[in-house]
Parts: structure tokens; C-alpha cells; sequence
């Protein structure tokens, strides 16, 4: 299972791996645990959360409710706060009655959470695409509006290569407690949207990864993208194309230093060759809402894109993709949720 769907435009992915039949256990994390979770559409009595499953609304809540600490966020847009009286919203003209019924309250508690997180002073950053008309990052800006422990920066990455967005959906909580799923901060997502994702509790191992893919966006979000970007000359797809200097479809002796700590080095020149040995997590998970365990331990693994973006030694959103389909044994299934 990859997390979160898949979109045709270039975008900036995470994807999280996890096979349900993990065993109950410990390793070098005292208690990792991990539930699936939905958004299900209200009005539609005949499709219920499976159980074990929880909601996404609760979750966001309850990871910006515990947070202590810190808080991270990437976001592709913001629409928590429903505008039924804004005639630029696509929800005006709905009656307060109507805008319950739809669950938009949902969202409003989310964001209310966020406040709340900020005015315990907790650390807050978030980093996010230019958001949608009609409010576009006006309701990040206001939660850090009078508070120095909140930061968001708006990151285009069609300043680094020429197209694509900010799409990962991903919440760090206090460096342990993650959401990584396709729910976008839009009360909609929450309620009137098909949505998965993944909670994961006390995984610090994965938690510090996450947090280190984040911290990489922040330095770029930092950076003159003039000054580390070419162009050049695809020969496989015959188009120009900008991407950061460093990048592997730059001959090596013309790339510049990744400004990126620590950014991965491979020998090859035209694009991205497949690591033979990605990193993985070899972590006991608990799984408090599946009732199935064996004696059996398998690997989850993050992977990233776009490939400029990659660390350490883990793998891009295609490899993993397609390592997990080859996986699967004869007569097995492989399950895929996407948007299109």
C-alpha cells in the first residue's frame, strides 16, 4: 500500500509502506503502533469505517491535541474553515444547518486544535504549496500571525523544475506521532472525500526519517532557486527541462554541491539508477485495530520524489511502487488506491 494516491501532475510524493500482518512486538522503539485511517462521506449510511479504522478528523486532532513540543505539517492547500457566508466559496449560499449536516464542523476543530497547539507554544512549521482561491494560505498565516513558535513558508516547486507543487499530506508530532495519508487541511477531506492514510504512535525511528525529508524542504524553501537551477537537455523524453544543480541528470563533473545534508551520490549520469538495497524499517509494529498477527517480521520503508530530494539511501516513489507489486508471491493481492 503507498500512501498517499497518486496525481498526474509532477508533484512532491511521500509514500509509506506498511504490511498489516506485522507482529505484535518491540524492537528498538518501546511501542510502535499504527492504524488505518478514512475519511468516508457523510450521507452515505451504506459505507461505514471499517472497524479497527479511525478518522481522519479525529486524528489530526488528536496529533496536534498531544503535541508538547513540536508540530509538522506539509500542506498542499488549506480550507479547514468552511466560508458559507464568503460568495467567493464554493460553499456559500449553504445554510449553517446544512453545513453540519455535510460535517463541516469536523474541519473547524481541526484548526481550533492548531490554535490550541500554538498557544501551549509548541513549535509549529509548516510547509506548504500557494494554496487555492479564494483564501489561499490565509488561514496558515493566521495561525502564525503574533506567534514566534509558528513558521509556514510557501515552497513552489516549479521554481526548481519548472513544474509541480507541494502534494505530500504528512503531521509530525513531537517526533514520534505521525499522519502520512491523501487528506489535504480541507474540512472536505475530512468529510465529503474518500480518503486513506496511516497513523503511527511512538515510531521515533520513522518519526526522525520524516523529520529529516522536512527539514530538507525547510533549507530549500531558504535558497535563491536562480542560483541552483539549470536547464538541460532530456534525451530520453527530447525536451529541456530545470532541475537543482545537483541533480543526477547533470553530468557529474557539472553539478554543483548539494546544498542538502546528506544528499545521496550515485555514479550515474542520465537519471536516477535503482538502489539495489533501499533502507528499510525492520520495527515491530503493533496494530491495535487488526485483529490478524503472525510470528513473521516484514519491512515497511519510506520512499520520496522527487528523486533530487532523496537521502540517505532511500528509494523514489516509482522504485517502491513497483518493488512492492514484484513482491507480492503467486496467487497473493496487491491492493492500490489511487486518483486517477
Amino acid at each position: 500500500m503507498a500512501l498517499p494516491h497518486s496525481s498526474p501532475f509532477f508533484h512532491l510524493l511521500l509514500a509509506f509502506f506498511f504490511l498489516w500482518h506485522l507482529p505484535l512486538g518491540f524492537s528498538d522503539q518501546s511501542n510502535c503502533q499504527a492504524w488505518l485511517v478514512q475519511s468516508i462521506p457523510t450521507d452515505m449510511p451504506d459505507l461505514q469505517l471499517v472497524p479497527g479504522v479511525l478518522s481522519t478528523g479525529d486524528v489530526l486532532q488528536w496529533l496536534a491535541g498531544n503535541a508538547t513540543k513540536s508540530l509538522d505539517l506539509t500542506v498542499q492547500y488549506w480550507e479547514l474553515l468552511a466560508g458559507p457566508n464568503d460568495s467567493n466559496s464554493g460553499d456559500y449560499g449553504y445554510s449553517e444547518a446544512k453545513m453540519k449536516k455535510f460535517g463541516a464542523d469536523v474541519g473547524r476543530e481541526v484548526y481550533k486544535s492548531l490554535i490550541n497547539a500554538a498557544d501551549r507554544n509548541v513549535d509549529i512549521r509548516i510547509i506548504q504549496h500557494s494554496g487555492l482561491y479564494p483564501n489561499y494560505v490565509q488561514e496558515a498565516s493566521d495561525l502564525a500571525a503574533g506567534r514566534t513558535n509558528v513558521k509556514n513558508i510557501t515552497l513552489l516547486l516549479k521554481n526548481w523544475w519548472g513544474t509541480g507543487i507541494v502534494y505530500s499530506k504528512v503531521w509530525v508530532s513531537d517526533n514520534k506521532d505521525i499522519y502520512i495519508g491523501s487528506a489535504n487541511n480541507d474540512w472536505k477531506s475530512l468529510t465529503q472525500v474518500k480518503e486513506l492514510g496511516i497513523y503511527l504512535v511512538g515510531c521515533t525511528k520513522i518519526a526522525r526519517s520524516l523529520r529529516h525529508y522536512i527539514n530538507n524542504l525547510w533549507i530549500l524553501s531558504t535558497l535563491n532557486s536562480t542560483d541552483y537551477t539549470r536547464t538541460i537537455f532530456d534525451s530520453q523524453w527530447q525536451a529541456s527541462r530545470k532541475v537543482p544543480c545537483w541533480s543526477n541528470f547533470i553530468p557529474k563533473e557539472e553539478r554543483c554541491r548539494p546544498p542538502l545534508h546528506p544528499a545521496r551520490h550515485v555514479p550515474h549520469v542520465n537519471g536516477y539508477p535503482i538502489i539495489e538495497d533501499p533502507a528499510t524499517f525492520d520495527i515491530s509494529i503493533e496494530t491495535p485495530g487488526m485483529d490478524a498477527s503472525t510470528a513473521s517480521s516484514d519491512l515497511s520503508y519510506l520512499s520520496f520524489s522527487p528523486p533530487e530530494l532523496l537521502f540517505h539511501n532511500f528509494q523514489s516513489d516509482e522504485q517502491g511502487w513497483i518493488e512492492t507489486i514484484k513482491s507480492v508471491e503467486n496467487g497473493g493481492t496487491v491492493r492500490i488506491s489511487t486518483m486517477d
